[in-house]
């Protein structure tokens, strides 16, 4: 090892000291949930057991890395904090933020849990008022019908006591129709009683089983040692190159 090569090292090393001791400061904080069941009915048959399926994983995933809470966590804790999502292999989900604030990326790494959750539930209820809003529709329109159709079935009642052929079979075919209207209309009423039921249930929350703390040091390497492993790196690197040119 020559002394210009030394020289050369220190440098690097010095340098990449530098760097780090003016970059920045980042504090890192993680927060590990499971995913719940999203569908009420799902919920009822298992007792309210398990978690959500992998779909339902992914989906959780998509929505908490998407633009919609990125900008909801900009807005409340600054343009400088930072977060990743992921999947560990046991099904659960981990979030872990940065920050250039110790208190601010455990915050807003058990917030944006919560903050995922509300989304979801808003975008739950969303969709749940949009069926209820069909099947009422169609609830009335099948009332409606089964009104006109019992109507005709007591004129045509009154009629078939003149013994006709044709009223009879008229009437036992109205009669179906009716039925048929009758049954359709019930189903409609209990789904419209399921869909309000949904409605007022508060969707379920996630599962957090590792809440973050507040980091006691900054992630990453130190600035010496930054400095340090760039020195050795570069006195590796000029003693290979000096080895290659013999």
């Amino acid at each position: 090892m020559n002394r210009k090569n030394s020289v050369v090292a220190i440098a690097v090393g010095i340098i990449a000291a530098v760097t780090m001791f003016f970059k920045p400061v980042q504090y890192t904080a993680e927060s590990t949930f499971f995913v719940p069941l999203t569908l009420l009915e799902k919920q009822i048959s298992q007792n309210g057991i398990g978690f959500g399926s992998p779909v339902e994983v992914d989906a959780h995933v998509e929505l908490m890395d998407s633009r919609t809470i990125g900008q909801l966590v900009e807005d409340r804790y600054g343009k400088a904090t930072k977060y990743s999502v992921r999947r560990t292999r046991n099904g659960a989900v981990q979030i872990e933020v940065k920050s250039p604030i110790a208190e601010t990326a455990a915050a807003a790494a058990n917030a944006i849990i919560s903050l995922t959750d509300s989304v979801k539930q808003n975008m739950l209820r969303q969709n749940v008022g949009q069926s209820l809003e069909f099947v009422n529709e169609r609830s009335t329109k099948l009332a409606q019908e089964s009104e006109a159709l019992r109507k005709v079935l007591d004129s045509l009642r009154f009629e078939a006591q003149t013994d006709s052929l044709a009223l009879a079979a008229l009437l036992f075919q109205k009669e179906r129709q009716y039925g048929s209207a009758v049954v359709e209309w019930t189903d409609a009423q209990r789904k419209q009683e399921e869909l309000k039921g949904y409605l007022a249930a508060p969707a379920p929350k996630s599962y957090v089983i590792s809440s973050a703390e507040v980091p006691s040091s900054p992630s990453g390497l130190p600035w010496w040692a930054a400095g340090f492993l760039a020195a050795i790196i570069a006195l590796a690197s000029l003693w290979a190159f000096e080895l290659m040119k013999k």
